[in-house]
């Protein structure tokens, strides 16, 4: 997206209204500008109750520090899903980021568009197991998904495990807890760092009952392998 000194920033902010509308109230949208640095780069947001931003927040994950002065293979719109945090723990977003490039290709700021997806993946598991179709082909496989950075995986992992359990990671109980444990450490979700501390919060447990959670998945696990 290229944009000048001239451009009509009163369209833009009344474009990204009329498509926060269109969405509905589970959307929000972030308009960042990154001149004067990250630390305070939301410049506008629309509908901020979604994910408990505001105006002065600074940019989400890893991505902005990982682009630099490379921006070639970020001119097409990223859409990635993560995990809400805070008071939004439990809920699952489905995020786009389309990055604004001045005219010498320098990014400039950026607009990202949330939607709170968390109803809509609940009542798609819930109708999978009503009435099972005997296929998935409507699922992403990882082959489909390119990661940026280990932030990345991890989110990536946290929400495909979601899915496939069909609720937040804050709403399992215990035995889906360890079900969800077993299926990211086969992953090798815990060899990434401070795994432990995102998935403790995602999962509203103590990092003891983590650990307890993932010794009894493994030792599961161990008991389900058949023996040669």
């Amino acid at each position: 997206m290229k944009i000048s000194e001239n451009i009509d920033f009163d369209f833009f902010i009344r474009f990204a209204e009329g498509i926060q509308k269109f969405m509905g109230e589970k959307c929000e949208i972030i308009i960042h500008d990154f001149r004067e640095g990250f630390d305070h780069s939301i410049v506008h947001i629309i509908n901020g109750s979604v994910s408990g931003r505001s105006v002065g927040g600074s940019p989400r994950g890893g991505m902005i520090a990982h682009c630099g002065d490379d921006i070639e293979k970020y001119h097409d719109s990223r859409i990635y899903f993560f995990n809400g945090t805070g008071n939004r723990s439990g809920h699952i977003f489905k995020s786009c980021t389309t990055l604004v490039n001045d005219e010498k290709d320098q990014i400039i700021g950026s607009v990202c568009v949330n939607l709170d997806v968390t109803d809509l993946i609940l009542s798609q598991n819930m109708l999978r197991g009503f009435v099972p179709n005997g296929n998935d082909s409507g699922s992403i496989s990882e082959e489909e998904v390119g990661f940026e950075n280990v932030d990345d995986v991890l989110h990536y992992y946290i929400s495909h495990c979601e899915q496939e359990i069909g609720k937040p990671m804050s709403m399992m109980d215990r035995n889906e807890k360890i079900r969800a444990l077993s299926y990211l450490n086969k992953k090798g979700v815990f060899k990434i760092s401070k795994a432990n501390v995102e998935l403790c919060q995602a999962f509203q447990i103590s990092k003891f009952t983590l650990y307890n959670y993932l010794e009894e998945a493994k030792q599961k696990d161990q008991q389900n392998t058949p023996k040669e």
